[in-house]
Parts: C-alpha cells; structure tokens; sequence
C-alpha cells in the first residue's frame, strides 16, 4: 500500500473519529489518543521532516516563563493566565479575511446609492 492509499484510508478512519466526538460517543481523550494512534500510521522513519505548521507561536517554546513567588495571590496568578491565554489565542488566529470586509464595503456603497436616488427623485 503506497502512502497516497494509507493517507486516504487514516483520512476517512480520522472523519469516523471526528463524528464519534462530536457526537459524544467518545471523550476528548479517548479522542486524542485513537487520533495519534492512527496518524502514527502514517509516520515513515525513512522520511525527512524539515517544517511542521503548528498553532503554537514560536516565542511559547523559547521564552523561559517567570517563576512567582508563593506570596502572589490566587487572584493575580489567574488573572496572568487569562491574560496570557488571550494574548497566545489573538497571536495564533489567523488574518482577517478580506472576502468579508469587501462584501461590508460594497452593501454600504449600494445602500448609500439607493438612498440618494431616493432623495434625488423625491424632492
């Protein structure tokens, strides 16, 4: 079997998987580990990885985190986390999505047409 088959059959395995979850048959762990199980299937020792696309931005995995110290109240610890997660979250989501803005743009362009034919043809 050549590596275009497997990943059609992992492909089709992976969206049985997905239904399973999202319809609740399965948890969120279970999840993972038959998801990695499958997509360990694909994995070719004699193959090269190079890159990896991944949603963790760069700095997660380099910047040493600060160390509190314990008199740091469980207010302020929960408040850097939230804090934190947000900035990791609005850093990970990708640009906005020109298709949109220009649909935004074009119906306030006819709109304001509209309304100046009607002023135009009223008065």
């Amino acid at each position: 079997m050549d590596f275009a088959e497997r990943g059609r059959a992992v492909n089709q395995d992976l969206r049985v998987l997905d239904d399973a979850h999202r319809l609740g048959r399965i948890t969120r762990a279970e999840y993972r580990v038959r998801r990695r199980r499958l997509l360990e299937t694909l994995y070719d020792p004699s193959a090269v990885v190079t890159a990896r696309n991944t949603l963790v931005p760069p700095t997660a995995t380099t910047t040493p985190r600060v160390r509190r110290t314990p008199a740091a109240t469980h207010a302020e610890a929960s408040a850097d986390s939230a804090s934190h997660a947000l900035t990791s979250l609005l850093a990970m989501r990708p640009g906005m999505r020109w298709k949109p803005a220009w649909v935004v743009l074009l119906c306030t362009v006819v709109l304001a047409l509209v309304a100046l034919v009607y002023w135009l043809l009223r008065g």
